[in-house]
């Protein structure tokens, strides 16, 4: 019922009139799907209503890791009175498999949570680790792509080499070491951002607002 309701709402971006953050509000340009390449409300909106078909099977995905995991996190909890220790392994595991499924703005969010010794215990943060350092990392054929799009121009007018591997993998981006075609043999390292990262990330905005709401609501039955 919870979710029903908030699926009627029009949820909005988040205001940063009121923040602290300072934004650049002039000549904001889009890319090909009309996203904003710097922040703008208005525009991600626009971009949200656009895309309502897509949001909500991102929406659907979300709800089909998240029930399950909330599902057998709530059954621990009514049995025990709380989560006992030795629970704790298998749902990091779950939860961790869960953010690497979901994808770039949920694997970021758990390598946020896994330097938390604050917030979750020991276990959860080895399990949660794991996510710093064990990212698949999307073919270099498709970065090659992207990074001559970037520079408008082949790969060799810039570059003498570049690693056929990268030599990191991160949530939003990979780094190749390459060598510019400068006379000098200076090395750098290429971050490419992962393919749609951008459209990605703005759909878990979504999403997470989203959650918000429906976790919110169920707070206050």
């Amino acid at each position: 019922a919870v979710n029903a309701a908030v699926s009627m709402k029009t949820l909005s971006a988040p205001d940063v009139n009121k923040s602290y953050i300072s934004l650049d509000t002039s000549n904001v340009e889009t890319d090909e799907d009309g996203l904003p390449l710097r922040y703008d409300k208005d525009k991600i909106e626009m971009y949200w209503k656009k895309e309502r078909g897509a949001l909500n099977q991102r929406w659907a995905y979300f709800v089909g890791k998240a029930v399950p995991f909330l599902t057998r996190l709530v059954t621990l909890f009514i049995a025990d009175g709380k989560i006992e220790d030795r629970h704790v392994p298998g749902l990091a595991k779950q939860a961790r498999e869960d953010m690497q499924d979901l994808g770039p703005t949920f694997i970021k969010l758990g390598q946020m949570m896994s330097v938390r010794p604050d917030v979750l215990p020991k276990p959860a943060l080895d399990e949660l680790a794991v996510l710093q350092d064990s990212v698949i990392p999307f073919d270099t054929q498709v970065a090659i792509q992207q990074i001559e799009k970037e520079l408008n121009g082949p790969l060799g007018q810039f570059f003498t080499s570049i690693s056929e591997k990268p030599v990191a993998a991160a949530s939003l981006a990979q780094v190749y070491l390459a060598t510019l075609n400068d006379g000098k043999d200076t090395k750098v390292a290429v971050k490419v951002q992962r393919p749609d990262v951008l459209s990605t990330v703005s759909k878990d905005l979504y999403v997470l607002r989203r959650a918000a709401e429906v976790f919110q609501g169920l707070a206050e039955r």
